[in-house]
């Protein structure tokens, strides 16, 4: 698998671009929003690659970001999603934008992207949730069950009107810094909103 390509950028097209790796031409596509971010041509580029290979066709698919990679990834991971779909959700939504509107299940951020109808905006919406979920917290002192009161948690924060990188960003610090034992009887999910609140 190419993981990564990094040279010079050779050209641009309207749905990606050539990236000169030591003499070799690198046809690779991307989201309309990473192209915007392209640097000139000729100048030094790095970009975070998918390789998808069907029957009669092979592509090369390219993020300015290995987040994006991922989500690209989880996205090609849903049901009935193909590369096409997955490039237009990339390319009218951040990494957080696409996270938030998971968290709080916003069918309306999805279905107002180019080509994606609502039944398919709902059937990215439902799958997505778990899997978003999981990759959010991969520290090995999160266990299963406390990997979901932290899911919990971080919609509570979302509710209270907080973003989704706001949230995480204040889950995570209660997880590096003040993580607490957990205790009989007592609510966690309660516990980790207050806890949380303090770094939001």
């Amino acid at each position: 698998m190419i993981a990564f390509l990094k040279g010079l950028l050779d050209s641009r097209r309207e749905d990606g671009c050539i990236v000169d790796v030591n003499g070799m031409g690198y046809e690779v596509s991307m989201p309309a929003s990473d192209l915007d971010r392209l640097p000139p041509a000729g100048e030094p580029v790095t970009i975070y690659t998918w390789y998808l290979q069907r029957e009669n066709e092979v592509q090369l698919f390219g993020f300015l970001d290995s987040g994006d990679r991922r989500l690209f990834k989880l996205l090609l991971g849903v049901t009935g999603i193909g590369p096409k779909v997955a490039l237009a959700v990339l390319s009218g939504l951040s990494q957080s934008q696409l996270e938030q509107a998971v968290l709080q299940q916003d069918v309306n951020a999805l279905s107002r992207l180019p080509g994606i109808g609502r039944k398919t905006a709902e059937r990215l919406l439902w799958e997505l949730k778990d899997k978003l979920k999981i990759s959010q917290w991969e520290s090995p002192r999160i266990t299963g069950h406390e990997r979901e009161d932290y899911s919990e948690a971080l919609e509570a924060l979302i509710a209270l009107g907080y973003s989704a990188v706001a949230a995480r960003g204040a889950l995570q610090k209660v997880m590096d810094q003040e993580l607490p034992p957990r205790e009989e009887g007592k609510d966690r999910v309660a516990e980790l909103v207050r806890l949380g609140l303090k770094h939001c």
